[in-house]
């Protein structure tokens, strides 16, 4: 991942999307900020993701894999 911060967002823009990826990202064993309104304006829905230099490329592709289900379901 590009960059020198670690803190990568996901924009969502979905009050209720947001919440239920959060949901299923926690109970796959991914802990994850999920950003809704009032934090953020309406539209602008976000998770972020922090990563550090713990973090191996198998646990990166674990959480794009859990991603990628939630949207498949």
């Amino acid at each position: 991942i590009p960059g020198h911060h670690p803190i990568v967002p996901l924009l969502v823009r979905d009050t209720k999307k947001t919440h239920q990826m959060v949901n299923r990202l926690f109970e796959k064993g991914v802990l994850v900020v999920g950003l809704t309104y009032p934090v953020v304006p309406r539209g602008d829905e976000t998770i972020r993701f922090q990563i550090n230099a713990a973090h191996t490329a198998a646990d990166i592709d674990y959480v794009l894999d859990v991603l990628s289900e939630f949207k498949a379901s």
